[in-house]
C-alpha cells in the first residue's frame, strides 16, 4: 500500500468520524477542520432539502447524529448527489431505531424520498389518457412514474406539529402530466389492481376484473364490473396509465405485416 494510498485513506476516515479519528500526520489540523465541517455540512444541507419533514420532526441534535452516522456507516454505491436520497433510506433500513425515534421514521424517510425519485425520473409521463375504448380490452401498464405503496402508518399526514400513530395506508403517488407529484388514498381493492398491474405491465384490465369476480362471487357481478371499469376511468384521467409497450410493438408488428401482405 503507498504512502499516498495510506494519507487519502487516512484522511477520508477522519472526514467521516472526526471525533474518533485523529488529524493524519503531516496535515494542518485547522484547515482539515475546515474541510471536514465543510463535508458535514453540505451533506447536511442536501439530505435536509430531501427530507424536510423527517429532519423538522427530528430534534436538530437527533438529526445532526444521523447525518454523522450515515456519512460514518454507510458506504454508498453511488457518487451522485441525486441518488443520496435513496442511499439515506437504505441506510436508515438497515438499523435499528434508538431511543425517542419515531416508529414511522423509515416510512417517512422513504415517502419523501419517493416523492423526490418520482419528480427527478427520466421517464415522461404519458402525454393522454389510454382510449376509453382500449382501457378494459388491450394490454395496459402503470406509468413508470407511478407506484402503489403500503405504509403502517398515514405518511402523507404527518407533519411535526402532527404525528399519529399507525394506521395501515394505501397510496398511489405519481407525476403528473403537469410535472406535480401526487397521491390518492386507495381502497383495498383499487390497491390490489394497482399493485397487480405494477407486477405485471401488460394486463388486460378487463380479464382481471371478471377474474376478480369470478373469485369474489358478488350478488350482482354486472354492477361490480361497472364499478371496477369506473374506478379504472377515474384514474385513466390523471394519465397514470397507458398502453403496454408490447401491445403497442404487437400492433405496430401487424401494421408491417399487414402492409406487407397488400402490396402482394
Amino acid at each position: 500500500m503507498s504512502e499516498l494510498f495510506q494519507l487519502q485513506k487516512a484522511f477520508t476516515e477522519h472526514l467521516r468520524n472526526p471525533d474518533a479519528v485523529p488529524v493524519p500526520a503531516g496535515l494542518d489540523p485547522r484547515r482539515v477542520g475546515i474541510y471536514t465541517e465543510l463535508v458535514f455540512n453540505n451533506l447536511q444541507s442536501l439530505l435536509s432539502d430531501f427530507f424536510p419533514t423527517l429532519k423538522g420532526i427530528l430534534p436538530i441534535e437527533r438529526w445532526r447524529q444521523l447525518v454523522r452516522d450515515f456519512l460514518i456507516s454507510h458506504q454508498a454505491e453511488t457518487p451522485y448527489f441525486p441518488k443520496l436520497s435513496e442511499e439515506f433510506v437504505h441506510y436508515l433500513s438497515g438499523r435499528q431505531n434508538i431511543g425517542d425515534d419515531p416508529g414511522f421514521l423509515l416510512e417517512l424517510a422513504h415517502y419523501e424520498w419517493i416523492n423526490v425519485h418520482l419528480f427527478t425520473h427520466q421517464s415522461e409521463v404519458p402525454d393522454k389518457p389510454v382510449p376509453e375504448e382500449d382501457l378494459c380490452t388491450v394490454p395496459i401498464q402503470l406509468s413508470a412514474v407511478a407506484e402503489p405503496l403500503a405504509y403502517t402508518y398515514p405518511v402523507h399526514h404527518i407533519q411535526p406539529d402532527s404525528q399519529p400513530g399507525e394506521q395501515p395506508t394505501l397510496l398511489l403517488v405519481f407525476r403528473d402530466p403537469d410535472e406535480s407529484v401526487r397521491f390518492f388514498e386507495l381502497q383495498p381493492f383499487t390497491f390490489q389492481f394497482m399493485d397487480t398491474l405494477h407486477d405485471n405491465p401488460g394486463l388486460v384490465a378487463g380479464h382481471w376484473l371478471a377474474d376478480m369476480a369470478d373469485q369474489m362471487a358478488p350478488r350482482n357481478t354486472e354492477a361490480f364490473i361497472e364499478s371496477g371499469v369506473a374506478m379504472l376511468q377515474r384514474f385513466n384521467k390523471q394519465c397514470v396509465f397507458e398502453t403496454s409497450r408490447q401491445s403497442v410493438l404487437d400492433n405496430f408488428n401487424s401494421e408491417e405485416t399487414r402492409d406487407t401482405s397488400d402490396k402482394r
